[in-house]
């Protein structure tokens, strides 16, 4: 009985034990605290089963082109890949740069 932990397989035969309140949906919820930024203005990027909480927890969740399907249909948007310049096309596709 281990119910404060938290186990998610993050890739194929990979898998992660933490803390519940270890995730990083959580790490972002000490550091808007910390600046005074609420979470719908935050813009979250992940491509794995990890990123999860983290990109519902955002204002807006970014799966990248390489995620999983079940990551990407957690997103709000959908970007490329980092080797195709995922984050920067993001960042571009909602104005930032």
């Amino acid at each position: 009985n281990y119910t404060d932990l938290e186990i998610m397989q993050s890739t194929d035969g990979y898998l992660e034990i933490g803390a519940k309140d270890g995730t990083k949906a959580e790490a972002l919820t000490v550091l808007t605290d910390i600046y005074n930024v609420k979470p719908e203005n935050v813009m979250a990027l992940g491509d794995n089963y990890n990123d999860l909480y983290m990109l519902a927890w955002a204002g807006t969740g970014v799966a990248m082109g390489n995620a999983s399907d079940e990551v990407k249909a957690a997103a709000d948007y959908v970007t490329t890949s980092v080797d195709e310049d995922g984050i920067m096309n993001a960042l571009k596709h909602f104005g930032v740069l």
